[in-house]
């Protein structure tokens, strides 16, 4: 077990090497698709600026790293929804059972609601002044669907993975395909055909607790998958290697302490569009019930400081939570996130 361990330690260090290697100015932006297989759904640790591979906790795992619901027995429900930019909605639900020794499975639901999206095609001048015209209302569809399971190596060592199917579904629409005339800008489209695209991912991630105090690490690989293609060129899911740990910092001057926790996290990600990212975040938690949080997120184009509180709830043998996040976003509207979670 003690080489377990160190081979552990050692591919985390492999993993942060490999991640610092990447880094530099170029930002690898619209290299991914379903992007919003990346949208962070849960309140709270949306609010700890998503610094969450190792300080997310039961069923909510499923969304940030899988090898974290061996935290909990028996049933556990959770609900999210994010009001996310320019009127869309994320909508993630999952729903899991814990075994104890035997490990914990889960299954969720991921769906993006964009909303009414007004379809266009490019035409000649002549037509319109503008250089093109609307063609309806697109019905645009993107959903994920994850089974999970997580299994307990011992006491302190755990790991999980998650196989997810992916639906999109951009509507039905023509493309332009060549010019009929060059001199007028009058183009030639091909056949109206269903633009939709059916495919798998992977996420993995382990998680260990240390010998000191409550420390813990996190590593989570997600949105695996082999490349995709509507028209010319290929695609992939949002991939990202994400590290993170994660401790109740009060542990280190009150060792009795049972009134207050100072949660604190920190996570490194590397994805696959963009330049490498650290998020911070801390919660201070009183009495195990009423919770206040906040983080930041650096190296973000659009979301950057958070805040955000929680209340659990415990009442004959059924427990659960209440969580809400505040997110500031650059250039659009603030993000707002809601997540209920139950257990028993």
């Amino acid at each position: 077990m003690k080489k377990m361990m160190q081979s552990f330690i050692l591919i985390l260090i492999l993993l942060l090497l490999n991640n610092l290697s990447f880094s530099g100015d170029f930002k690898k932006v619209g290299q991914s698709g379903m992007t919003y297989l990346s949208i962070s759904p849960g309140a709270r640790e949306s609010a700890m600026g998503n610094a969450s591979t190792a300080s997310v906790t039961g069923i909510q795992g499923v969304f940030y790293n899988p090898a974290v619901l061996t935290e909990f027995n028996g049933f556990a429900f959770m609900a999210n929804q994010v009001s996310w930019l320019a009127e869309t909605k994320l909508y993630g639900i999952a729903a899991g059972y814990g075994f104890g020794q035997y490990g914990s499975f889960a299954v969720d639901l991921v769906y993006m609601d964009y909303g009414d999206i007004m379809g266009s095609q490019v035409v000649d001048k002549s037509v319109n002044e503008n250089g093109y015209e609307l063609t309806g209302l697109l019905t645009v569809k993107d959903y994920s669907i994850g089974f999970s399971y997580a299994y307990p190596v011992n006491d302190r060592f755990t790991f999980g993975a998650k196989v997810k199917y992916v639906h999109e579904y951009l509507g039905k629409m023509a493309v332009v395909t060549g010019y009929e005339d060059t001199e007028q800008t009058i183009y030639e489209y091909s056949e109206p055909r269903e633009w939709s695209l059916n495919h798998w991912g992977l996420d993995f991630g382990a998680y260990y607790k240390t010998a000191f105090k409550d420390l813990a690490l996190g590593v989570a690989f997600m949105n695996y998958s082999t490349d995709m293609q509507y028209w010319q060129e290929a695609f992939l899911m949002p991939l990202a290697l994400k590290m993170g740990v994660s401790m109740d910092i009060a542990t280190l001057f009150m060792d009795d302490n049972k009134k207050f926790k100072i949660n604190t996290a920190v996570d490194v990600i590397h994805p696959i569009d963009y330049t490498e990212r650290v998020h911070v975040g801390t919660e201070v938690v009183f009495r195990d019930i009423v919770s206040f949080r906040g983080g930041y997120q650096f190296n973000h184009d659009v979301e950057n400081w958070s805040l955000g509180f929680g209340v659990k709830f415990d009442y004959q043998g059924l427990g659960g939570s209440l969580d809400y996040s505040f997110t500031n976003a650059e250039y659009f509207d603030n993000i707002n996130r809601f997540s209920l979670r139950f257990s028993f």
